[in-house]
């Protein structure tokens, strides 16, 4: 109340101008802005990375480091600068850490590219080449961020992998053609549907087709059967057009022969002929010609001797008979011509055994009919030559591969599958090509016997692996049948302690030992799966009453789980769950139940768990929303307290009182911001009560001008009344109007005594020079209370009154004058004083002003500072 009282020599001395935090703030901020602006124009001309790095460890402006750290690329310079600002600058630590990810993860890209480029270049270098290496090669390359050397050398390498791909595929396609080609032409030579000579030609390029690409870098990638049964194939042919060329020579002998005799004019008989026509080369059946052996046998008819024809006799009934077979004969023929012509040979030759079944003695065909039988059969012979000489060919194929089995590494079942598939086609080629030689089915046989025996031993092996799988079936039937009557005695069923986690086990190893058992007889197979089903059946029959009983206690905990209710918070609902949690887990644990109830009560288990949770989670999620919602609203009441520094300071007690009880009424805010929000409301009330205690202190300082003002009048008008001088009483009232008012209580002291002096009654002058001693004790007394030293020439009576003083505070306790009452009574006292004893009056006013503001300060705290 008193820190309005300044000495009056004070009131014209220059005064200290107290500056409102507010005005600090903002020159504060001021500052630090041009220091600011200042470092980024420095970061801004930074030339090379060393400087931005020295700048960044010795900056402290967040901004101004930003800048700065655009010029960082290097990894020693990014993990220096990450380092120390990784806990200080969170833009900078990121800018940098993100930095070094990307730097380490474009080398970890560089070195996976030059990866594929090394294994590109030596997959150059190999002699073979693979598709499934270059498809390899492909699968681990990735062009996304690669450099461009990288990528480019990669494309280079691909290219002539890709080339070199190429090339064996138009190698490989060259040489199965060759190998095709040989075939198809040694099929139409069987066919006789190519010339000799023609066909010599074709075989010497196919030959130089291969012989070019065995030649070929790239050799080595053609497959290794193609050129060795390319030289078979080549071989095989040039012996078939060896064979052909002197079977060709052979019949233009017999031809030129047949030409002689019949142009000769010498008799011959039928025993020169045979023995001209057995003299020559003899040929293949299927090489046989039908016209020269015609021609042969109408010589044989010409020259022969004919012997005189006996009389026969024609019955009745064989004429009947003969006109009932011919038209069989005439079905016969027709079948049989029909047949050669579609190339049918079974066919042809099961209508030929129908005709050799008719009896011609009996019943004579035609000369028509057996014109047409001799050449139908001539015709037939000579299919069958080269049906007998196409199927040994084919025999010895098969010969062949039946001798190449054991080398191709077979597994039992797929080499048993390959011979009986070689064994089929044998046995097909005697129904279409006659019986085989007797020494290609001996070759054939054993080859195939020699092939077989990895098989045998197989098949061996696995029979004794059934007796040893049958002999642990009947031991694990054995061991389940003791388990189940020492477990499962009358005793032990009453015993409530029974171990059935123990017996679930055992039943559910047993089970799956009897499917591991491996494969066992047909003929047991049945028996044993029927016994080792009763004996497990005795464990399992108990053990799903106590899994019923089970399931029903686990269902009972999905019923506790369901009822729960996720806002109960007062009975703990996340224990109670974790308690239903362990309880099933505790069970689970006792007695397992089937894989399938088990499965599906979890399920329903954890959906109930799951349920609550989610409730909690969104409950959690709501009062989250709540938070939010407050921290929006304690947001506004910060700004609007920090916009209230603009409002008028009449209003602004008001204002804070109700942001003080709105602040103490708020909800809760997410506690990772409640400190800082916290600390901005605090801040902006700091700085509110900051401008109300600053005009406190400048009213305070207006009153104390206007009470010295006061003071100085009623001592001035005191003086002239002293001086026995008459006031003029206008002049001194104009003169106390132009002064402001003060406080009630001083305005009415001081404003009573101005009166009194004016008013200057009889003796009051007398009344002024009494009371000066008067004055001087009071001013004494209160320098005392103040705690200031008095005049050295009063420090005797000081000495006593300070006695008293001490002695009336004793007695009065709590209700002993202060010294602010004491300054009050002072102002009340009119008397008269000289120079030093005013001074004295302000050296008090001016020393109890500290005290004055104290008390005032601790006035205006605020009561509540809210959550």
């Amino acid at each position: 109340m008193f820190g309005f009282l300044f000495k009056r020599a004070e009131r014209n001395a220059p005064q200290p101008v107290i500056a409102p935090q507010a005005a600090l703030r903002a020159e504060a901020r001021q500052v630090s802005d041009q220091a600011r602006q200042q470092e980024l124009q420095q970061a801004q001309g930074l030339a090379d990375e060393a400087a931005a790095v020295a700048f960044i460890l010795q900056s402290g402006f967040a901004d101004a480091r930003l800048c700065a750290a655009q010029l960082v690329q290097s990894q020693a310079g990014l993990e220096q600068v990450l380092q120390a600002c990784r806990n200080t600058d969170r833009r900078v630590a990121k800018l940098m850490q993100g930095r070094l990810d990307g730097a380490r993860q474009q080398q970890l890209i560089a070195g996976r590219a030059a990866a594929s480029v090394a294994q590109a270049r030596r997959l150059q270098q190999e002699q073979q080449l693979m598709p499934n290496q270059v498809a390899e090669l492909d699968r681990g390359w990735d062009a996304k961020d690669v450099p461009a050397e990288l990528q480019q050398q990669f494309s280079q390498l691909r290219a002539m992998l890709a080339d070199r791909l190429a090339t064996q595929a138009d190698l490989q396609r060259s040489a199965i053609g060759a190998l095709a080609g040989v075939r198809a032409l040694h099929q139409q030579i069987k066919t006789a549907t190519v010339a000799e000579q023609e066909s010599q030609q074709q075989l010497d390029a196919l030959e130089s087709q291969m012989a070019a690409c065995t030649s070929h870098a790239e050799a080595q990638t053609l497959p290794r059967h193609l050129e060795a049964e390319f030289a078979q194939e080549a071989q095989a042919l040039r012996k078939l057009l060896s064979d052909l060329q002197q079977h060709q020579s052979a019949l233009q002998v017999r031809s030129d022969l047949l030409a002689s005799w019949e142009t000769s004019g010498e008799t011959l008989t039928s025993d020169t002929l045979k023995a001209g026509w057995s003299a020559l080369p003899k040929l293949p059946p299927a090489l046989l010609d039908d016209s020269l052996e015609q021609r042969y046998q109408a010589l044989l008819k010409q020259h022969a001797v004919v012997a005189p024809s006996k009389p026969q006799k024609i019955r009745v009934s064989v004429a009947v008979a003969e006109a009932g077979e011919r038209p069989h004969i005439d079905e016969a023929l027709d079948g049989l011509e029909k047949a050669l012509e579609d190339g049918a040979l079974q066919v042809a030759m099961d209508f030929d055994k129908t005709l050799r079944a008719i009896d011609f003695k009996q019943h004579k065909p035609s000369a028509m009919q057996n014109s047409r039988l001799v050449q139908a059969r001539a015709e037939l012979t000579r299919l069958q030559g080269w049906a007998r000489w196409g199927g040994n060919v084919s025999r010895e194929e098969l010969t062949k591969a039946a001798q190449e089995l054991p080398q191709q590494a077979l597994a039992p079942a797929e080499l048993a599958k390959k011979i009986g598939s070689l064994r089929a086609r044998w046995k097909s080629l005697d129904v279409s090509s006659g019986p085989a030689p007797k020494a290609l089915w001996e070759g054939f046989d054993s080859a195939c016997t020699s092939a077989y025996a990895p098989v045998a031993a197989h098949f061996q092996q696995q029979a004794e692996q059934r007796q040893i799988n049958q002999g642990n079936a009947r031991a694990l039937i054995d061991e389940v049948q003791q388990y189940a009557q020492a477990a499962l005695t009358t005793e032990q069923l009453a015993n409530t302690a029974q171990d059935w986690k123990t017996i679930a086990q055992f039943c559910q190893q047993k089970q799956q030992a009897w499917k591991n058992l491996g494969p066992i007889n047909r003929s047991e197979k049945k028996t044993l799966d029927g016994s080792f089903a009763s004996a497990i059946q005795t464990l399992l029959a108990p053990l799903a009453q106590q899994q019923a009983g089970e399931i029903a206690r686990r269902e009972q905990l999905i019923a506790e789980a369901a009822q729960l209710q996720a806002n109960q918070r007062q009975h703990g609902i996340a224990d109670r769950v974790k308690e239903l949690q362990q309880r099933w887990q505790e069970q689970a644990k006792a007695l397992p139940l089937p894989r399938q109830d088990e499965q599906e009560l979890w399920l329903r288990f954890r959906s109930a768990c799951d349920t609550i949770f989610a409730q909690r989670k969104e409950a959690a999620s709501s009062a989250d929303a709540e938070r939010r919602d407050n921290l929006r609203l304690r947001e506004e009441q910060c700004a609007a307290l920090e916009a209230a520094l603009t409002q008028p300071e009449a209003e602004l007690p008001k204002i804070l009182q109700q942001a003080q009880q709105e602040w103490a009424h708020g909800g809760q805010v997410p506690r990772a911001v409640q400190a800082q929000v916290e600390a901005r409301f605090q801040a902006a009330l700091g700085a509110l009560q900051e401008r109300l205690e600053q005009g406190r202190r400048q009213a305070a300082l207006a009153q104390a001008d206007a009470l010295r003002d006061k003071l100085v009048l009623c001592q001035q008008i005191e003086a002239v009344i002293t001086a026995a001088e008459i006031p003029t009483e206008a002049d001194w009232r104009n003169r106390w109007q132009l002064l402001p008012r003060l406080a009630p209580a001083f305005e009415k002291v001081v404003a009573a005594r101005f009166e009194r002096a004016l008013q200057n009654g009889s003796g009051y002058a007398a009344t002024l020079e009494s009371q000066r001693p008067l004055l001087q004790q009071e001013l004494l007394r209160a320098e005392i209370l103040a705690g200031i030293d008095s005049p050295p020439a009063l420090s005797r009576e000081r000495l006593q009154l300070q006695v008293e003083v001490l002695q009336a505070s004793l007695k009065a306790g709590g209700a002993a004058r202060n010294i602010e009452q004491q300054l009050l009574h002072i102002c009340d006292l009119p008397a008269a004083m000289d120079e030093a004893t005013l001074q004295r009056l302000l050296q008090l006013v001016g020393q109890a002003r500290p005290a004055a503001d104290k008390a005032a300060g601790q006035k205006n705290t605020p009561v509540s500072r809210g959550k």
